[in-house]
Order: structure tokens, then sequence, then C-alpha cells
């Protein structure tokens, strides 16, 4: 039993399961990957376009491909034509997301180079000047360093397989483990780095992405929450029940689940206020009515916080629970010799916003 891998395979995942077929991510990614290839109506402009870079022979034929999509984007965007799907999107937003985790997935198999990110927006600039169309796909494409890259390969495929198809996830019951491990690593990734960039006096090419995919995906409206157990949790890649990430409701409230080992998370859109003004006292009284947070009352039905509940015997101080906005850290000792899966150790739980870095 154990974690899956740092990669995710769309092409192997969307051949086990019918539904991904279904999904706008993937009509816009087989084009992206089979038809724009060349043939789009802009191979002059992109044979110039890469006869004016400056770059490695390695990365010719990913720039032509990158420089043919931006065509193809540019004129569906202008309406000019629209044969990447049905229903057109409503502005650039989706075209540029997709385009960067197109781009970071196609990355991954060329030779590391140093000062090689700034072809792509080198590329667009030029394209754009050849079509004196600067407006039109407003998407920037930033230098990273290989490390920032995979931790954003690892939150687009969050955002656009998992999170923007939700509902189909919630259907589709029987998911290897191993794929739902990587799309919730994605989450964490999100907000780990998204906490990491607050703390910064300026914000470098990595963090000014990461606020752009909250803002285009409302990310910032979720409170992820974070909590400890002592059972370690594991998994087979090819499982399917009780995998790493699991939506346990849909909505009123939002509870998306995400476990690796004794860590777990909680991503909710229970506001902030409403958390606050759920917190009772609990009386030392056993059977006595516990007043709690709604997030708690979640860990009580969903995880092994439930048995600080029911033991036997309880201290005879009265318990205050306090929350305000920021992070919190709370600890409930347990020194009592009942056999349960926390043994003599503690339960954690913090949380923060987004919204409030």
């Amino acid at each position: 039993m154990s974690s899956a891998g740092e990669y995710f395979d769309y092409e192997e995942f969307k051949e086990k399961y019918d539904f991904p077929k279904t999904l706008i991510f993937n009509y816009i990614y087989n084009k992206f990957n089979n038809e724009y290839t060349s043939d789009t109506g802009g191979e002059e402009y992109c044979k110039t376009v890469k006869d004016e870079l400056s770059i490695p022979s390695d990365y010719e034929e990913l720039i032509l491909h990158f420089c043919n999509i931006l065509y193809k984007i540019i004129f569906n965007l202008k309406r000019f034509q629209n044969d990447l799907y049905d229903k057109e999107p409503e502005d650039y937003k989706t075209y540029c997301s997709l385009l960067k985790y197109w781009l970071y997935q196609k990355r991954e198999n060329l030779p590391f180079l140093q000062n090689t990110d700034h072809i792509y927006q080198s590329a667009k600039n030029k394209l754009e000047i050849m079509l004196r169309d600067n407006k039109t796909f407003p998407c920037t494409f930033y230098e990273l360093d290989w490390k920032d890259m995979i931790k954003l390969r690892k939150i687009y495929a969050f955002v656009l397989i998992y999170y923007s198809n939700l509902h189909k996830f919630h259907k589709e019951k029987f998911i290897y483990c191993k794929y739902l491990d990587y799309l919730g690593k994605g989450l964490i990734e999100f907000y780990d780095s998204m906490s990491t960039c607050s703390k910064k006096w300026t914000q470098d090419n990595f963090c000014k992405e990461l606020m752009e995919i909250q803002n285009n995906y409302k990310l910032d409206n979720f409170h992820l929450i974070h909590s400890t157990e002592d059972k370690d949790y594991q998994f087979g890649e090819d499982e399917t029940v009780e995998c790493p990430l699991e939506i346990k409701s849909m909505n009123k409230p939002f509870h998306l689940l995400y476990k690796e080992g004794k860590n777990r998370w909680l991503l909710t859109d229970e506001p902030i206020a409403s958390l606050n003004n759920s917190i009772i006292s609990a009386s030392s009284a056993i059977g006595a009515t516990v007043g709690i947070s709604s997030i708690l009352v979640y860990l009580f039905k969903f995880t092994n916080i439930g048995s600080l509940f029911i033991r036997g015997k309880q201290d005879d101080n009265a318990m205050f629970l306090d929350i305000d906005e920021g992070t919190h850290d709370f600890s409930y000792p347990i020194s009592e010799p009942e056999q349960n899966n926390f043994g003599n150790g503690e339960y954690k739980i913090s949380y923060y916003s987004v919204g409030n870095s």
C-alpha cells in the first residue's frame, strides 16, 4: 500500500473511462495535440516566428506546434471560425489555462535548459505583431523554474480536469485511487503555494500565475481545513473505494476531503462567519449537549474525531472553543487508556482561507 507517483497520464486516464471523453477539456486538449500541429492557416507566420527566435533545435518542433495553437485560438476568439467545440468559451481564460497545462506536459519530454521559458511569450509577442492584434488573447506565459512548472502542472490538472467537472466525478464511482491521489495533490499544492506567496514582499512569476488561477476559478471562495490523525492512511493504486480524494457533499455545504498519511484536508465553502457563530462552550457533564462548529460536526461524522466525544470519561473542566479568522491549531490531548485510533496522541485542526492570505 503506497502513495501514487507524481505524474498523471491523461491519455491513459481517458482510455479507462468513458466520462472524460465528454469533457470540454478533452475536446480542446485533443485539438491541441492532434489537429493543431500544422494546416492551421498560420504556418507561414509560425515559421517566421521560429526563425526569428534563438532557440535550441530540440525546441523548434514544440515552438511551431505552440504557435499554430496560438494562431487557431486567436482566430476562434475573434469568431472568424470556431472548430474547437460547439459551445464557445465566455472569454480567453479557458484557452489560456489549458494551453499552459498542455505546454507544461510537453516540456517534460524536452531537455531542461536554463532561460528557455521566455521563448513562449516571445513567440506569442511576435505572432501578435504579425497579426496586428495583441488584445484578443491576453494570456501571459511566465518564465518559471522547473520545480514551479511541475507544481503548476499539478494544480492545473486539479482545476481543469477535476474541479471544473465535480458533478461528473461525483457520479463516477469506480476511479482508480492513483488518479484521484494525483488530482488531490494539486489541490494541496495550490493552497500551500498560495500560503507561501502571501508571505513574500514581492510576487514572483510563479505567484502571479497562482493569482490568475485563483481569480479564474474562484478558489478564494473556499476554506481549506487541515487536520491530523494517528491513523496512517494508505491505499492501493488500483483500488477504487475510500480513495484519497472524496466528495463528501456537493452543496449546502460543499465538502471535499483529501487524505495523505496522517494528514486530512477538507475544502469547504462554508463562510467563516457561520463557523464563528456556531461555536458554543462544551459542558463537562457526560451526556450533556456539546456545541461545536460545523466543521467539527463534519469531522465527527467522517473521521475518527468522533471517538473523542464518545469516550467513557472526561475531565471535570469545561472546554471552550474559539475561532477567529486566520490560521488556528486546536489540540485535544488524550490520556485515557481506551484503545482507539488516536492512541495517546493529539488531534489537531487548522484552517486558512486564500481570500485572507
